[in-house]
């Protein structure tokens, strides 16, 4: 498996924003873990709801089937069998996968290949530990042919955490028309038997994005709001961006001003804060919106990252809707005004410098105004 990701913000969003889908895969392709760029919220972000604790235990469960290869490395020769590389790839994993499917891209048996392997999983369910179970679905993910909706079904079907997990994997690296409708049935079952915790997890948010199914987008939503994992903001960003905008405001919310005060936050997950307010950057929700005053709190927060974003988003509405920003600015508590006019010494650009002039027309304290005649003498 490759590293982990690096943790500086900056990058991390420049990377997880630029990439239209993740194609998650087990054991030679990389896939998203909890703690690399999906980053599971029962780590420093405070506690968690149930469904999320759900999502934690399986994704702590997807963590440990995700090993490297085991053992020495198998050498194919002309006189391999299709079923004797299968065998090595599934038992050893890690360079014995890609050297498997190479093997059978160059025979041009994977017709044969992918019927074996679909046997191997359906058994493996609940005979491979979950490692053999990782390996047997990343060579299946290797094949040029379309997953089976059969496999998809029992594997999230299952009882089995770590099964149902590569499930959705599986929809994320394969999609197709089929599988988008294998996804909405088991998502409609999931509503309907109140069973939505066993799909509020990301990678059921990467397998929804991957199938461009915008009807799913709902049920990611409610994924975001009850778990806060950054997959569910990513697959909100791409299936509906003009949906996501205001739908992150409300999420941003949830944190209080009082705690974006302090250096860290318990309530939501700061790196899906950081893709959110990304996002509005170049998605502007409306200024109508009841939490878009929140923007200026995330603005004054002493986590810079946090602040750098949202006064960039602020930004956004400054060419054509300054005074409406500044009424909104004025209708804060004075300690916010302050706040915001000291953060301005930092971004002193002609547009926040106008913006600055608007709020000093309008607020009605003299603390506010006399801090602003400061920063713009």
């Amino acid at each position: 498996m490759p590293g982990n990701m690096t943790r500086h913000w900056y990058a991390s969003i420049l990377v997880l924003a630029s990439i239209p889908v993740l194609v998650l895969t087990i054991a030679c392709v990389s896939f998203p873990q909890p703690g690399d760029g999906i980053r599971s919220l029962n780590s420093s972000n405070g506690p968690l709801s149930a469904p999320a604790q759900v999502g934690a235990r399986e994704d702590e469960a997807f963590r440990h089937s995700t090993a490297s290869e085991t053992g020495s490395r198998v050498r194919f020769n002309a006189k391999t069998t299709l079923d004797e590389a299968i065998e090595a790839a599934v038992n050893r994993g890690g360079q014995t996968i890609e050297d498997a499917r190479r093997l059978i891209t160059q025979r041009k048996q994977w017709p044969a290949a992918h019927r074996a392997l679909e046997a191997a999983i359906q058994d493996g369910i609940i005979k491979y530990d979950n490692i053999r179970l990782a390996n047997a679905v990343a060579l299946y993910q290797g094949s040029s042919l379309p997953a089976s909706v059969r496999l998809f079904e029992n594997l999230v079907g299952s009882g089995r955490p770590v099964a149902r997990q590569m499930g959705w994997q599986l929809a994320a690296a394969m999609p197709s028309r089929a599988l988008g409708s294998a996804i909405e049935r088991e998502l409609g079952r999931a509503i309907s038997e109140n069973d939505e915790a066993t799909v509020l997890i990301p990678q059921m948010a990467v397998a929804v994005q991957a199938n461009a199914m915008k009807s799913a987008y709902t049920m990611v939503r409610q994924g975001l709001m009850t778990t806060g994992q950054e997959a569910f903001a990513l697959s909100m960003a791409q299936l509906d961006p003009e949906r996501a905008s205001s739908d992150f405001l409300e999420y941003l919310a949830i944190a209080s001003p009082e705690e974006l005060r302090q250096l860290t936050q318990n309530s939501v997950n700061v790196y899906t804060c950081l893709i959110a307010l990304k996002h509005l950057q170049s998605h502007p929700a409306p200024l109508s919106h009841p939490h878009a005053e929140h923007l200026v709190y995330y603005a004054v927060s002493r986590n810079n990252a946090l602040a750098d974003l949202a006064q960039g988003a602020i930004e956004t509405y400054l060419p054509r809707d300054r005074a409406q920003v500044a009424i909104m600015m004025s209708r804060l508590p004075q300690w916010a005004q302050i706040a915001y006019v000291e953060s301005a010494r930092r971004h002193k650009t002609p547009a926040v410098t106008l913006l600055l002039g608007e709020l000093k027309k309008i607020s009605s304290s003299n603390d506010v105004v006399e801090e602003v005649d400061e920063v713009l003498r």
